[in-house]
Parts: C-alpha cells; structure tokens; sequence
C-alpha cells in the first residue's frame, strides 16, 4: 500500500482570518465608538455651555451699564433708551428675562420673579432654576454705585442650547460612524494584503498535484509566516522519506526475491529432466508453476514501486509512439501465447504522447498478461492503439468471462481478485495499470468487448503538443495486426 498525501483543501465554510478578525473588532470598535460619542458631546457641551454663560455675562454687564445715579442723593435709575446703541444691542440679543435690584433687592426693574444666582467668587455668578415649569440659566452681575449693591440678573432658557447639543451629538455619532466604517475597511484591506504570503502557500501547495512533495519556495515568505512554511517543508520532508522508504523497501524485495527465485527454477528444471525424478515429476511440474506465480508477483512489485508518482518518473517522459509500443508489447508476448493458445494480434494506428517508455511497457505488459491469464484457451486478445475524439489511446480487449460491473471499481485495489476468479493472478495487474494512469493524466475505461462478450480496457491519454500524426496514405494498410 503506497504512501500517498492527501490533496490539501481549503474549508469554504469555515470563517476566514479576515471574518474573524471583523468579528473580533466589530464590538471593541462599537464600544469605543459610543465612549467616543459620550466623551466628545459631554466635552463640545461644556464649550457650548461655556459660550452661552459668556453671552449671558456679556448681556448682564450690557445691562448693568444702563444703571445710573439719578440726583445728588445717590438713588440708582436704569436707562434704556436707545441712546447707547452697542448696549441697547447687546441687551436685545443677551437678555431673555432680566432683573436689576438694588439695597434690600428692591426690584428697580425686570421682573421680579426671576431670583438672583448666589454670590460666587467673582463678580459673576451663574445658576440653573426652575422658572415657571422649566430650567433657565440665570447668571448675576453684582456692581457697588455710590456705596450700594446693585445685582444684575438675566436669564434664558436651558432649552436654547438644546439645538447645538443635537447637532453635536448627531455630527460626533456620524463622524465616529464613518471611523469605524473607515477602521473595518483598513483592517480588511490590511489584513489582505497582509495574507497574501499565505495566500501564495496556499496557491503552490494547490497548484501541485497531491503526489508532489517537493518543498514550499519560502524566500518571498515574511519572517512571520516562516514558521509556518518551515513546518510545511519539514512535514513534506517527512512525508517524503517515508514514502521513499517504503518504495525502496518494496523495489529491494522484489530485487531480492528475483535472483533466489530465479535459480530455484533452473534448479528445478534440471532436476524435472532427470530420469531419477519421473516419480516425483508432477509435483516438480506444480512447484516449478508455483515458484512462476512468485516470480511474477517478484515483477509486479516492482513494477508497481517504479510506477510510484514519488520517483518523479513524470522528469522522463519523452515523446513516445504508441503503435511502437503496441507492437513491441505484443512481439514479447508472442511466444507465451503461443503456449497458451491464444489468439493474440496488434490493430495498432499512430497515435503520439509525451510519457514514461518503461512505465507504459509497464502498463501495457500487464492488461495483456491480465487477458492472457484469465481468457481462457483459444480465446482472442487484441491490443489496440490510436486516436479517438480527439485523444490517443492504448486498448487491450479480450472475449474471456469479462469484469462485472459492479466489481469495476474494486478490480483497481491492490491485491483484490474477484471471488471464484480462475487464474493465477495476484490482484497487481489493474492496480499498477491505474497507478501509470495516474501518473500520466490518462484515464482507465473499464468495458465489456464486443457483442458484450470479454472485457475492453483502455487508458486514454492527453494529447502530446503537436503530436497530431503525420498523414499516411498507406497507414491502414501498414498498421501492424499481427495474430498468433
């Protein structure tokens, strides 16, 4: 059983980096968006705030210029004529409601319900009061004329700086949203082109086939994701030790076994020739066909460790004839079926591709010793070769018991043989046929042959770059048919 790695796909639904760092940050960002909405209206209110009580003092002292000594007893009048025009303006725009008290807060004009704010540090003092059911902003001018105190009162309602309050808290709620927005977008974008490093693993490691254990390139790799790519080369190391090591092991065991087994046939063909044997003839028949079912399965082996996609076999494919092929193929089977009365025969037309000569020898060797193992005598087995739609093709097809459908797909396992097969097969054939496949993007088709008799199997390969074939006008009657 080879040692094959696992294509490696990415999850569609699992969350990306990039989702999840969205998710992460959504809420931080909402909370320092509504603490950022908080703090910058409490801070434009105090400003806002701040403005106003500087308009109302500038309205009271406006106001608390009008007052005047009437006479030479020092008795306080309030003039609000207009003949002081920059005061008789400030005290329209300034003044909502107003109040000017003298000794004992005698009321000496405004109205008398509005109270003064108390007495604070400086000469102006503010307070907030509930004046007919709402909160006005009252602020007290305080001036001493001719040894008398005289408070200046005005006052306006908290409502009028209700509209700028809006306005700035609607401003900071769009200005924070709009950062936030702008923050996600930089993030995804950052995030991006901060992946691309892992996006170019992942393009290699999905650009090579699941066989290709070769390292990741990693000398565009940032040094954070270096980690990563080392862990990836070292597990492709890995990987590719074992599966070395487990092709050598298979390939040396073959080896071995060829050579032993090799010399106890020759032992046992001398010893079946000697006269003294006659006794024991036929058992020496039965062991000398059972140590050829050895040496064959000693074969398949390593035909099976060569045809491993880790030997990078794909590094010598050349450009190869397949009617060549078939013929040759089938000039070294002559003989055996020969032996086994069989009909075997070539129609082979050209047909060119880029492959492994050895390993399609390969492949080819064992559907014909497939055909010849499990027709029966006098069967016919016919090697093909070609083009069809548009794609080259090899094709052995035999009249013997055929493959049920519904053991098509189990026949390409290692060693599985269908039950109550006759035969001395070992259950490589197929398997090594679908690993050459494999290895050269060709595909295996598993038929019955014609008159639904027999099997067809063909293998059909992608078209070799200009490898369409030279016009023959003798081409039929010159492609090869041999028949035993």
């Amino acid at each position: 059983m080879s040692l094959e790695p696992t294509p490696i796909r990415s999850s569609r639904s699992a969350p990306t980096i990039r989702r999840r760092l969205l998710i992460l940050l959504l809420p931080s960002l909402l909370v320092l968006m509504l603490t950022g909405v908080f703090v910058n209206y409490h801070a434009a209110m105090l400003l806002v705030s701040a403005a106003y009580d500087k308009r109302l003092g500038d309205a009271a002292r406006a106001l608390a210029a009008r007052v005047i000594v009437a006479d030479s007893s020092g008795a306080p009048r309030v003039d609000l004529s207009e003949q002081n025009g920059a005061e008789a303006s400030a005290l329209r725009l300034g003044i909502v409601l107003y109040s000017i008290r003298g000794a004992r807060e005698t009321v000496l004009a405004g109205d008398p319900r509005l109270r003064q704010a108390p007495k604070g540090p400086g000469d102006l003092s503010f307070a907030n009061e509930d004046f007919q059911g709402q909160d006005w902003r009252v602020v007290t001018y305080r001036i001493h004329l001719s040894g008398r105190v005289i408070a200046v009162s005005v006052a306006e309602p908290m409502q009028l700086r209700a509209g700028p309050g809006h306005f700035i808290l609607a401003s900071t709620w769009l200005v924070d949203f709009i950062q936030v927005d702008v923050t996600l977008l930089l993030v995804w974008i950052a995030v991006h082109y901060g992946l691309k490093p892992l996006l170019a693993i992942r393009r290699q490691i999905e650009a090579r086939s699941a066989h290709d254990l070769e390292p990741l390139a990693v000398a565009e790799v940032p040094a954070e994701v270096r980690p990563l790519a080392d862990t990836l080369n070292l597990l492709f190391d890995m990987l590719r030790e074992a599966a070395r090591s487990q092709r050598q092991f298979v390939a040396d065991t073959a080896h071995q076994l060829r050579t032993p087994i090799a010399g106890l046939m020759g032992h046992l063909e001398l010893l079946m020739r000697d006269a003294d044997a006659a006794p024991v003839r036929e058992r020496l028949e039965q062991l000398h066909a059972a140590m050829g079912r050895l040496a064959h399965s000693a074969n398949q082996l390593l035909a099976l460790a060569r045809a491993d996609p880790t030997t990078r076999a794909a590094d010598r494919f050349e450009r190869l004839e397949l009617q060549t092929l078939a013929a040759k193929v089938v000039a070294l089977n002559v003989d055996r079926a020969v032996e086994s009365e069989h009909d075997l025969g070539a129609d082979a037309t050209p047909a060119v591709i880029h492959g492994n000569p050895r390993l399609l020898e390969d492949l080819l060797a064992n559907l014909v010793d497939n055909a010849l193992l499990y027709t029966p005598a006098g069967g016919r087995i016919t090697v093909r070769s070609g083009m069809a739609r548009g794609k080259a093709f090899l094709e052995v097809e035999d009249d013997g018991p055929g493959i049920p459908k519904s053991e098509r797909a189990h026949v390409r396992q290692r060693f599985y043989r269908i039950a109550g097969t006759a035969g001395s097969g070992c259950g490589l054939g197929l398997a090594i046929v679908d690993e050459i496949a494999r290895l050269h993007e060709a595909l295996v088709i598993i038929e019955c042959g014609a008159g639904e008799r027999g099997t067809r199997v063909r293998v059909e390969f992608p078209t070799a770059p200009g490898s369409a074939p030279r016009s023959d006008p003798t081409s039929a009657e010159t492609a090869n048919d041999v028949a035993i």
